[in-house]
């Protein structure tokens, strides 16, 4: 049976900054992808026939739903991070 324990506090502060680091540029993406299609999509309700404003609409939101599969803790709203507080020896 495996017993779970917590990490002392710098390994934990450390595990989580490097794990941080690595997927800050995937949140800056899925963020700016979401305001960009926020605009885009303002856009399109006072220009609603304008086919340019459809297919950024169309494409921002393929970008997304890709982000999203490839990473679905990215559209959840929970931290990531919860699985670094517990390791288990065993």
């Amino acid at each position: 049976m495996c017993i779970p324990i917590i990490p002392d506090e710098t390994e934990l502060f450390e595990r989580l900054w490097n794990y941080r680091r690595s997927v800050q540029y995937i949140e800056r993406e899925y963020l700016d992808l979401r305001v960009r299609l926020r605009d885009a999509e303002a856009d399109l309700r006072s220009d609603s026939q304008n086919r340019e404003l459809k297919s950024r609409v169309d494409y921002l939101k393929s970008r997304l739903k890709d982000l999203e599969s490839r990473h679905p803790w990215i559209s959840t709203g929970r931290p990531s991070e919860i699985p670094f507080w517990v390791n288990s020896v065993g």
